[in-house]
Parts: structure tokens; C-alpha cells; sequence
């Protein structure tokens, strides 16, 4: 036997000392070929991949509309979580032009996110033929039932919330740019007015016709509701905004958690990180991807303990538990 029949096999030496010698190139008709695997496992990786990464799935197109801070926090997750090479292009200043973003989003496996509410009203001019996915989604996408996370916190969570944090209250206003804010503003009044309250808006045209919106609301309204608006709500406004609150003693509901720091009552807001990475998850189901859990982003609630002391406003322990911040 040649001694390199059993090479490195030391246990089955005297099963092959029992084997009759035959020539190499000649098979043995009495073991059965063992096929290689490679085969099968080639096929399996190329089966997984094509389940992972469908062929329609190239990448995402995101279309943006301004670069604030929470489309900001929002585009980061939605990078961190895209299961897609992800490109983003600004909206043309003329929203009419839909030219450039109509052949993007006809591309081949291309999944427009329009992110924000300009950006979403701006592809719903696009063909209804595209894969769109509307993330911080305007009215009109959300009256279409198109895959979106809203703007804002649903109205009725918001009206929810003012119930529980400031019951007395009966008359709400609500203080907007009619050229950029209109349909939000009449969107989210009839929201509250449909659950009971009676609602005052007041457009604001221009910086300099804030002071006029809020005296005209001085006496009338126990709650000023704010919506995001970089006309009436800025950095350059809050301080006359908050003066007059605490002034008239009309409490404000703040857009967002650093407007209670400076003495909102309270506010209720998306964390964008999460709606960034809700949205990634639709625009991985647009593409085809099978079986993406779609958990919805939570509302966080924030609150003002001294501002409420200011406004006399007590509450108890078993509802401050159930807000996310307390600013003391």
C-alpha cells in the first residue's frame, strides 16, 4: 500500500490496510461519491442577498425643503438606518418645477423620502407612480393615506394632552404664517375644535405684525399653541413671546422642549432621531423589503414646573410620571 493511501488518518489505518489496492484513476465501485457543497452553498448565499437587497431596491432619493434642526436630527437617523445608499437634493426655490425630481423618481428602483412638510407637499406633485415616503408628511399626504409619519403629533394627542395639563382652559389660539402655515394652522384648529375647544387663529404675516396677533388675543384665549413656523416662533421672537405669556397670564404650549427651558409650559414633540429611523423602515417596505417591523416614533411630553407655578397650575404626582421631562 502506498504510504500516502492513509495519510494523516491514523485511526482508519486498519480499514485501509483491509481495502484491496487499486489503481488512483480508477474508482472504487464500492464508495458512494460524496458532492461537493460549494454548489449548494453559493446558491443559498445568492438566494439570501437577493432576499436582503431586492433588485428594485437601489436607493433613496431624499428630497429636503430647509435645514432646520429637527430635519436635521431626522436626515442623521435616516442615514443611520438606511437599508439603501441614500442621496439628498434640495427643492428648488420655484415648487412648480418639478422636472428634475420627476426623473429621479422614476428612476429604477428609486425611493423618494420627502422630508418635511414643504418637501412633502412638493412631491405630491410627483407621478403617482413613484415610490414616495413622507417623513414629518404635510396635509395633503396625509389626507391621501400615503405612507407618512405627520408633521406634528396627531391633533388629538395634542388636545389630549392640553386636557390633562391644563384643564381649565376653552379657547385656544393659534398664531401662523398664512404663505407658509395656512393649512397646518386650519388643520390643527379644526382638530381641536372638534373635540370641543373654541379656537382663535391669527395670522402673521411678517415679524412685524406679531405684537398686533398677540394683544388681539389678550383677555380671549387661556392657551397659546404653537406650531413650527420660522416666521412667528424664532429664536428672535421668544423673549417677547414668553413676556407676554407670563404677562397676560395666557400659558404657551411651546414647540419643542428648548421653548419649555425658556418657560413654555409645556410641549409635545417627536424625538426626530426616531422618526428619522421610522421613516428609513417605510422607505425599506416601499423598496420591497419583506417583513419590516414599523413601530410608530412616541410623542415626548416636557413640562415647566415653575411656569406652572406661575400659572397656578397643580399637578399631581400620578400624571407627572407619565411626561418624559420635567424642568424644574
Amino acid at each position: 500500500m502506498p504510504a500516502s493511501r492513509c495519510l494523516g488518518v491514523p485511526y482508519v489505518l486498519d480499514a485501509c490496510r483491509s481495502l484491496p489496492l487499486r489503481p488512483h484513476h480508477v474508482p472504487d465501485p464500492r464508495r458512494r461519491a460524496v458532492p461537493s457543497l460549494a454548489p449548494i452553498h453559493a446558491t443559498l448565499a445568492a438566494l439570501a442577498l437577493v432576499v436582503a437587497f431586492p433588485a428594485q431596491a437601489a436607493r433613496i432619493v431624499v428630497l429636503k425643503g430647509s435645514d432646520a434642526p429637527r430635519i436635521g436630527s431626522a436626515l442623521a437617523a435616516l442615514r443611520e438606518h438606511a437599508a439603501m445608499p441614500l442621496d439628498v437634493v434640495t427643492i428648488p426655490a420655484d415648487v412648480s418645477d418639478t422636472g428634475a425630481a420627476s426623473r429621479l423618481a422614476a428612476e429604477r428602483g428609486t425611493v423618494v423620502v420627502a422630508l418635511g412638510p414643504a418637501a412633502s407637499d412638493y412631491a405630491m406633485k410627483l407621478p403617482a407612480a413613484a415610490h414616495v415616503v413622507h417623513c414629518l408628511a404635510g396635509a395633503d399626504a396625509l389626507r391621501a393615506g400615503l405612507p407618512a409619519v405627520p408633521s406634528e403629533v396627531p391633533a388629538g394627542e395634542q388636545a389630549a394632552w392640553l386636557a390633562r395639563l391644563l384643564p381649565g382652559a376653552r379657547t385656544v389660539a393659534f398664531l401662523f404664517d398664512p404663505s407658509r402655515n395656512a393649512r397646518r394652522a386650519e388643520a390643527l384648529a379644526a382638530a381641536f375644535h372638534a373635540t370641543g375647544y373654541k379656537t382663535l387663529l391669527r395670522p402673521v404675516p411678517t415679524p412685524a405684525a406679531l405684537p398686533a396677533a398677540l394683544e388681539s388675543i389678550a383677555g380671549r384665549a387661556e392657551a397659546l399653541i404653537a406650531l413650527p413656523d420660522a416666521t412667528v416662533f424664532t429664536r428672535e421672537s421668544s423673549r417677547g413671546i414668553l413676556l407676554f405669556s407670563f404677562r397676560k397670564r395666557i400659558p404657551l404650549v411651546g414647540p419643542n422642549d428648548a421653548w419649555v427651558q425658556m418657560g413654555a409650559l409645556y410641549a409635545i414633540d417627536w424625538d426626530y432621531r426616531e422618526v428619522g429611523a421610522a421613516c428609513a423602515r417605510l422607505a425599506a417596505r416601499e423598496a420591497g423589503f419583506a417583513d419590516v417591523p414599523l413601530p410608530a416614533p412616541r410623542p415626548r411630553v416636557s413640562v415647566n414646573m415653575k411656569s406652572a407655578a406661575h400659572f397656578g397650575v397643580a399637578w399631581d404626582a400620578p400624571l407627572l410620571r407619565t411626561v418624559d421631562v420635567r424642568h424644574e
